[in-house]
């Protein structure tokens, strides 16, 4: 992407969408009685490597990914501006919001290749990275028996694996369904920066 300009908005519409999603989708998990902290994890976990996924086809950059990272980090950091019971349940996700944007840079050749191989091992890795450098980051406080650990790096792994090829390839459905040759520019600073103040404001409230 030759445009600086543009480049700058594209991190920034896909940092803002990621912080909308990580306010709403989140939200909406965390309502539903009885989902498993970890399912709802592995869920907004795949919505992010599709984010990420997006964001490389259009910038071609593995660096947009650690910025785009970096925008929805910022965006969950506005959480401290309110009242808290504890900063960790702001710094928690936020450091796994800076961990899978840094990790995806290695598997994002491997995902991007309209290969069913290429991406399932793609995914697997960064899932299961993913989940080993959360687990050398929180400890084990949270995981206490057998069933916890295979649910952790086994069940809800693949889980994310198959959540996230899900997003692909109905991504993929959809865009081939297309065929208006007039399509909305998402990447203008206008909307790039409306998308960054939903995404404050969202954060915020919900």
């Amino acid at each position: 992407m030759k445009n600086k300009l543009q480049y700058i908005s594209t991190i920034i519409f896909f940092g803002s969408i990621w912080g909308i999603t990580e306010a709403t989708l989140g939200y909406v998990l965390h309502l539903i009685p009885g989902l498993s902290i970890y399912l709802s994890g592995s869920i907004l976990f795949a919505f992010a490597s599709y984010i990420l996924y997006k964001a490389y086809s259009k910038t071609n950059s593995k660096t947009s990914l650690v910025y785009i990272g970096i925008v929805a980090t910022l965006i969950k950091a506005t959480n401290f501006f309110l009242p808290l019971t504890s900063v960790f349940k702001v710094i928690n996700p936020m450091a796994s919001i800076l961990l899978e944007s840094l990790l995806l840079i290695g598997v994002i050749t491997y995902i991007s290749k309209d290969n069913l191989l290429n991406r399932v091992s793609g995914l697997l890795v960064i899932s299961f990275s993913w989940r080993l450098g959360y687990y050398l980051y929180r400890g084990s406080s949270y995981l206490s028996t057998t069933s916890d650990y295979i649910q952790f790096f086994v069940i809800y792994a693949i889980s994310s694996v198959l959540f996230g090829l899900g997003l692909i390839y109905l991504d993929k459905l959809i865009t081939n369904k297309l065929t208006s040759n007039k399509k909305l520019n998402l990447f203008n600073p206008v909307v790039s920066l409306a998308s960054l103040i939903l995404a404050i404001v969202l954060t915020l409230v919900l």
